[in-house]
């Protein structure tokens, strides 16, 4: 069962997110990953605990590229670049998803899909990727 995402990183409020949107909910992701329990008690374990494994972890800049640089081999899309080698069946890992631009461009700069993408929270209205979201 998934948690919820822990409320003392839920800020209120008037926020422009990085897709432009204007939202009344801040899921402060990077402070979250600051925690030692919360990243490696629920964040790390629910990727390992899926018993797949990936030639590459691929995290996007800058939470994703945080979780993902806890696995080997990885790899993280920064600047429009991937920064690393992706090889083989990768996971993308990013931190919250709203728009799925992120998402998308960073399989562009790839050039293949990914096997499965991981976000630590999913804020999508339109969901058309199949994503799997650490916290509901």
């Amino acid at each position: 069962m998934k948690k919820k995402f822990p409320s003392k990183y839920i800020k209120k409020g008037a926020f422009k997110l990085h897709s432009g949107e204007i939202s009344d909910t801040f899921y402060d992701v990077n402070h979250l990953l600051t925690s030692w329990d919360e990243l490696y008690s629920t964040i790390i374990h629910f990727i390992d605990s899926t018993m797949e494994y990936y030639d590459t972890y691929v995290g996007i800049a800058t939470g994703g590229a945080i979780i993902a640089s806890n696995f080997i081999p990885y790899a993280m899309i920064k600047d429009g670049e991937v920064k690393g080698e992706v090889k083989g069946d990768y996971c993308l890992i990013d931190d919250v998803v709203t728009t799925e631009s992120s998402i998308r461009e960073a399989i562009h700069i790839i050039g293949y899909k990914p096997k499965k993408i991981y976000v630590v929270k999913d804020r999508r209205k339109v969901k058309v990727l199949e994503i799997i979201s650490i916290y509901e």
